[in-house]
């Protein structure tokens, strides 16, 4: 047998040394283990040029319970242009600020001659429950995001409708003076984008309240809504201003997109039906659909309109493409 190796202490017994060298490797990796296993030290993720502030919303109809606006707001680094920066508002702000803000940072942080220009991000969030575990209020985005017309309730999930009024009330009186004595702007390059819900307030911005934004990216509009009655606003729209042309001097520009997918009406087996939103969506049908509001808007002067579809996207995944076309539009020059 072998003779132990010089390193073994004299009076250590070789069994009792060979077992003690076998244990140093498990010893080691106990400790690795321990070290590996270890609960991190959590650190906020800030992202460059982000700052948010709330301000009070319009309580919910037959609720007094408080709520509050989530204003998210994305500065790009260095001195503004000329004419003030771009402004890109992004509803659903919650969920598709962080995306939009981060596409404009990539775009107008490079170095040298990648730079490319820049846009003030404004996120359109509410101040979520305590404890809540969603992304963004569902309840709050469904009062603010839907239309009023006569006789508008509470939908088939209890949850109030029709606030899009109130909300686009609250950007222009209170929160774009905010931002305009705060910031330098440029208020003939402002943008709005919305996804679903969204898109339907988008559209309802363009044709209630022509010139407050002269962008407008509404992605997989809820035109089902109400039956259509964003599409008889389309209609009073053309109406108003078919022969005499938009009361604006800057011409304005929307774009319409949808997903292949929900053209094909492709969705999840395992989502439940709704009988409510399905009525509604056939009686939609008969006054026109997304692809058709190109055409229909062709008569009215000083109003560009574009229509687009995402290969291999579904409702929800069109929310991707908003958020980079809504990069891609807001810097447009």
């Amino acid at each position: 047998m072998p003779a132990a190796p010089a390193s073994a202490p004299d009076s250590l017994p070789r069994r009792h040394w060979l077992a003690a060298a076998l244990a140093m490797p498990a010893l080691s990796l106990t400790a690795c283990a321990t070290a590996h296993t270890a609960a991190p030290t959590w650190q906020a993720w800030p992202m460059p040029g982000v700052r948010s502030f709330d301000l009070p919303a319009a309580p919910l109809p037959g609720s007094g319970m408080p709520r509050q606006h989530r204003v998210m707001v994305y500065v790009p680094q260095g001195p503004a242009p000329a004419a003030g920066w771009p402004v890109i508002y992004v509803l659903d702000g919650n969920l598709m600020f962080p995306m939009v803000a981060q596409l404009v940072h990539n775009r107008g942080a490079r170095g040298g001659d990648l730079r490319g220009a820049s846009a003030v991000v404004v996120g359109l969030g509410h101040v979520l429950p305590e404890g809540s575990a969603e992304v963004h209020d569902r309840a709050a985005r469904t009062y603010d995001y839907t239309l009023p017309y006569e006789g508008v309730g509470p939908d088939g999930q209890g949850r109030a409708q029709g606030g899009a009024d109130v909300f686009l009330d609250f950007i222009a009186q209170q929160l774009q003076p905010r931002l305009q004595a705060a910031l330098p702007l440029n208020l003939q390059q402002q943008t709005l984008v919305g996804h679903s819900y969204g898109g339907l307030c988008t559209l309802h911005a363009l044709f209630t309240r022509p010139g407050m934004f002269q962008r407008h990216v509404a992605t997989s509009p809820s035109l089902w809504w109400g039956g259509g009655v964003v599409l008889r606003e389309c209609q009073a729209f053309m109406d108003r201003y078919r022969a005499s042309g938009l009361p604006n001097a800057l011409p304005l520009q929307l774009y319409l997109s949808q997903g292949s997918e929900e053209l094909a009406s492709r969705s999840s087996a395992s989502r439940p039906p709704n009988p409510e939103r399905e009525a509604a969506a056939r009686a939609a049908q008969q006054l026109g659909s997304t692809a058709d509001l190109p055409a229909m808007l062709a008569a009215v002067q000083g109003l560009s309109c574009h229509y687009q579809v995402w290969p291999g996207a579904n409702h929800g995944g069109t929310q991707l493409y908003a958020c980079m076309q809504a990069a891609q539009v807001g810097l447009a020059a």
